[in-house]
């Protein structure tokens, strides 16, 4: 089984702190296998919010990956229900972490197949 993954994702992200506009970074990425928990981990960080690594779990690279990122989009929004202002291109877009035809339901929406 491998023991890493070279898969990592940053984007640069505006925050308002405190009336102040601040850069700032959100990391997704490097998967590796840790044996003595038997899962794979993915590393993450926010800057303003969780600048130091942090891990998320799961069965498979993609599995860990996946998880983080909907780890992220919930740490966002809680951080955003808090009163701190993040973004990616514009205010209000939850730093581009958004999934929108999960949150929309779409499969709900859509005729059974045939």
């Amino acid at each position: 089984m491998p023991q890493s993954t070279d898969l990592a994702f940053e984007r640069e992200l505006t925050f308002v702190i405190r009336n102040e506009r601040q850069k700032g970074r959100i990391f997704d990425g490097n998967p590796e296998w840790l044996e003595q928990k038997n899962k794979w981990a993915c590393h993450w960080s926010i800057s303003h919010i969780h600048p130091e690594l942090g891990r998320m779990y799961g069965l498979d690279p993609l599995d860990a990956f996946t998880k983080t990122l909907d780890f992220l989009s919930s740490l966002i929004r809680g951080s955003e229900q808090d009163g701190l202002q993040i973004w990616w291109r514009e205010p209000g877009d939850h730093a581009g972490i958004t999934f929108p035809l999960c949150e929309e339901r779409h499969w709900e929406k859509m005729p059974p197949a045939l």
